[in-house]
């Protein structure tokens, strides 16, 4: 038998086929073609690193500031105290010793007293090695809470274990309530008249040679006279005083 030829067919991918044409007989190319357009991503600025040195200095500040101050109010806390113990201060001593009234008019149409008073103060001061600095001040004098007069405390110096007795001057005019001033005609109908004699003073210590910061010393007197007469030193029936210093 002849040999025959046996013919395979070939199996393989198909041929791309080519790209249909546009209109007029051309092909498309890539330049002709349209891609879409997006917008770039908006624009975001890096977040700033927190400052934390100056978060640590500022905290460094406060931290040393408030050492400072504990450290400045320990030093004088035990200043005080070692100043307390050596020297043993002691309050000073006031004392009333006589009224003068140089004018006393109560008027009962306008219901407005008219007066003057001199007061003669005794203070002692008992402390060893402690001198008193009183830097002015006011006094006052009152009938039942109304203030009828009012003065200047002198501007002195008052040293160790000594005593120092200044004269004020009182002076005002001052409108009544009808009530007080028929009390008060009344209480010197009958001898016995109530006032109140308070000197706000500020005052400096001196320890040594060291003087300390200002304070206020408030002296308070309630004193039972006889009467207000013009031109006549009263008698004083009730003399009670008291002294107080506020730091």
């Amino acid at each position: 038998m002849g040999d025959y030829h046996r013919i395979h067919p070939v199996i393989g991918s198909p041929q791309p086929s080519a790209p249909p044409e546009q209109a007029g007989g051309k092909k498309p190319s890539h330049e002709n073609l349209q891609l879409p357009i997006t917008a770039p991503p908006p624009y975001a600025p890096a977040p700033l690193p927190p400052p934390r040195r100056k978060r640590r200095r500022c905290c460094r500040c406060v931290c040393w500031t408030l050492l400072a101050v504990v450290i400045l109010i320990v030093a004088l806390g035990a200043t005080a105290g070692i100043l307390y113990l050596v020297f043993r201060p002691k309050i000073p001593n006031f004392h009333v010793d006589r009224l003068t009234v140089t004018k006393f008019n109560v008027n009962t149409t306008t219901m407005t007293v008219t007066d003057a008073f001199d007061v003669d103060v005794t203070a002692t001061n008992s402390n060893s090695h402690i001198g008193i600095y009183y830097d002015g001040g006011e006094v006052t004098a009152s009938f039942n809470g109304t203030q009828l007069c009012s003065g200047a405390f002198p501007t002195l110096y008052q040293g160790h274990r000594t005593t120092v007795q200044p004269r004020i001057s009182l002076t005002g005019e001052t409108r009544l309530d009808s009530a007080v001033a028929v009390q008060l005609i009344q209480q010197q109908q009958a001898g016995f008249v109530p006032l109140t004699v308070r000197a706000r003073v500020p005052i400096r210590i001196k320890f040594g040679a060291i003087k300390l910061w200002k304070m206020t010393g408030k002296a308070d007197c309630n004193l039972v006279v006889n009467n207000l007469h013009a031109g006549t030193q009263l008698h004083i029936q009730s003399n009670s005083c008291s002294f107080k210093l506020k730091i």
